[in-house]
């Protein structure tokens, strides 16, 4: 019975020997098990392009491939006539009599009431022949 207590506590002390063992010990220095390794030396990068970051010369932005745009011009409305009074309704309701003077593009006319001025009729709402 002596045997099995001595050779029980001979196998315990033989796990716990290796299970202590078996943890790394951290050394305060550079070396195996310490989990630092000092690398000394040199990298060298081969194959690599050339790159030439800064401005060289003036430069030059251009735009291509631009589609031509037309805007078409719009005269008056045919019916006005030169030398005619006509009433005017404008967008916020005010009634305006003029006398047409001169007809421009897109909309422009030369009108005479208190004073001659170019008015354009996209902002009217109602054109009449005044009576």
């Amino acid at each position: 019975m002596r045997m099995g207590v001595v050779t029980a506590a001979v196998g315990a002390a033989a796990v716990l020997w290796v299970g202590l063992s078996a943890q790394q010990e951290v050394l305060p220095r550079p070396g195996p098990g310490s989990g630092v390794t000092r690398v000394a030396g040199s990298i060298e990068v081969t194959n690599a392009p050339e790159v030439h970051a800064a401005q060289r010369g003036a430069w030059q932005v251009g735009i291509n491939n631009v589609p031509t745009v037309r805007v078409a011009e719009i005269g008056g409305p045919a019916f006005l006539q030169q030398g005619q009074r006509y009433e005017l309704t404008w967008a916020d309701g005010q009634v305006e009599a003029v006398t047409v003077t001169a007809a421009g593009r897109d909309g422009w006319i030369e009108v005479d009431s208190e004073r001659r001025r170019w008015i354009n009729l996209s902002s009217v709402r109602a054109i009449q022949r005044a009576r």
